[in-house]
């Protein structure tokens, strides 16, 4: 038979397993009931003084506006369109103020230019021109440039307005006039230009409030 001393030491292990026991599943149900709650965790909203923000945020980027066209220059984006604009000759100097306009038939005539010849000279369209001396008796027609730059300004004016902005809200560049002999109306010489509009890009979507009041 068990002594006193094995049966007391018996009782003793099987408190302490017993005790054990308990503490393991006590963690075990903690443990599953974290768990548990995971999913709802996940699931809780965001603080309700902050707003997200999918539209017009810095994450939307920056698109250029209609009819415009974006491209990187550098390390800058930038945002253009391009048109053409054509200008008739005229006579630039004042000792050549007449203008004489000369198909690409006509003899003597370089390239079939439009000239301006001074006064006291008559020439017609299509008489010959070799008995006058070019720099004295007549020029070629050229583009006036004062003129142009004005008509520039106004299309930079105009391209403003056109999209709600002010003054200085676009930017416009005109590149070098091309001659075209014959082009303009009754085969009168004209020159074309092309012009480009340059505008800030502007934010994607809504504009959107990163906080509530």
């Amino acid at each position: 038979m068990p002594t006193v001393r094995a049966r007391s030491l018996t009782r003793s292990l099987t408190r302490s397993l017993t005790r054990s026991l308990t503490r393991l599943l006590t963690a075990a149900t903690a443990a599953a009931g974290l768990v548990a709650s995971l999913p709802a965790l996940s699931q809780t909203p965001a603080p309700s003084g902050l707003v997200s923000s999918p539209l017009g945020g810095p994450q939307s980027g920056m698109v250029c506006r209609s009819g415009y066209n974006g491209a990187i220059v550098g390390s800058a984006f930038k945002c253009s369109k391009q048109r053409f604009h054509t200008i008739n000759l005229t006579c630039t100097r004042s000792g050549s103020p007449n203008y004489v306009i000369r198909p690409a038939s006509a003899a003597g005539t370089p390239a079939g230019r439009d000239v301006c010849t001074r006064n006291g000279v008559n020439l017609g369209s299509t008489d010959p021109i070799g008995n006058l001396v070019q720099g004295q008796d007549w020029v070629l027609a050229d583009v006036d440039s004062a003129r142009l730059n004005t008509e520039i300004e106004e299309l930079d004016r105009q391209e403003a307005a056109a999209l709600g902005l002010e003054a200085g809200g676009v930017d416009t560049t005109a590149s070098a006039p091309l001659i075209q002999p014959d082009a303009g109306t009754g085969s009168r010489d004209r020159a074309v230009v092309q012009v480009t509009h340059y505008t800030f890009a502007i934010k994607t979507g809504p504009l959107v409030s990163a906080a509530r009041n």
